[in-house]
């Protein structure tokens, strides 16, 4: 059994696919028959309002949530009725909007979990005897996403040290360390400033050429989405409204009386720009 999770080689594979899914509470609809892809080498934006069902997805992509209807697919494998165990071990992975990090822990053994669960997989026992092999594994792809998301130098910091970019960046460590192709980021800027929101956005992006990744972004920060995203879904109110490109998204009137009301994306984006702008000139 491997250390990690399972990997196809980029070409063969698309990544996850979200097929007419949706997911009722009772009698309430939470997701209506949302369709999507968060292929490998692309980072793919879902943006809404509060209650749009985001979280939602990424429950039902992870496992977490059974869906009524539709499918989830893993590398073109379904995987709609897989344990969230299960689809970790073929390479799914996920951050939370609230972090979940061991305070007590330096930076590098924060990190370093991210591998050994993936490593133990459903038998958590083998974090009690780490064979040599997997401990200087662990060690390497440890170094590896410390490096990746530019946090080498905090290594030995203890986690309770860190301020809220820094802690952002070792949870994305975490979950690259783990081996995963394919990211879940909840609201990974919530709580960042425009400096610390910037970088995060360039780390994100260098992944993407260091790895074959796939990501898949639920942001309200509409600067970095539009940034950074290939693609971008849209939901309200649990209903898929709207897709395209980051230009199509920022032009669009049904997202703008959908997501913002009276205020473009186009605008927003202008205010939040012209406000970095200040801020580094000051």
């Amino acid at each position: 059994m491997t250390d990690s999770p399972s990997r196809k080689p980029a070409k063969e594979s698309r990544g996850l696919e979200v097929e007419g899914v949706s997911v009722r509470y009772g009698g309430h609809l939470a997701l209506d028959t949302l369709s999507l892809t968060a292929p490998l080498g692309r980072i793919t934006g879902l943006i809404g309002p509060n209650g749009a069902g985001k979280t939602t997805t990424f429950n039902a992509c992870t496992g977490l949530l059974r869906p009524t209807t539709g499918t989830v697919r893993l590398f073109g494998e379904d995987v709609t009725h897989a344990a969230p165990q299960v689809r970790a071990q073929r390479g799914l992975g996920r951050t939370f909007q609230r972090m979940e990090l061991f305070d007590s822990l330096t930076v590098r053994a924060n990190v370093a979990l991210g591998r050994e669960a993936a490593m133990a997989g459903s038998k958590p026992w083998r974090h009690l005897v780490p064979a040599r092999g997997n401990r200087a594994r662990v060690s390497e792809v440890t170094d590896q996403a410390l490096e990746l998301c530019d946090i080498t130098h905090l290594a030995t910091r203890q986690a309770a040290a860190l301020s809220t970019g820094q802690r952002r960046l070792v949870e994305l460590a975490r979950v690259i360390a783990g081996g995963f192709q394919v990211l879940l980021l909840d609201e990974p800027s919530s709580g960042l400033d425009r400096v610390e929101t910037a970088r995060f956005g360039e780390i994100l992006e260098g992944l993407l050429e260091a790895r074959e990744l796939g990501i898949l972004l639920v942001e309200h920060d509409m600067s970095l989405v539009m940034k950074i995203c290939g693609y971008i879904h849209v939901l309200d109110f649990g209903k898929p409204i709207f897709e395209g490109t980051a230009e199509q998204v920022r032009t669009s009137e049904l997202v703008r009386a959908a997501y913002l009301g009276d205020e473009s994306v186009e605008t927003e984006v202008e205010a939040e720009e012209h406000s970095s702008s200040q801020t580094r000139a000051g």
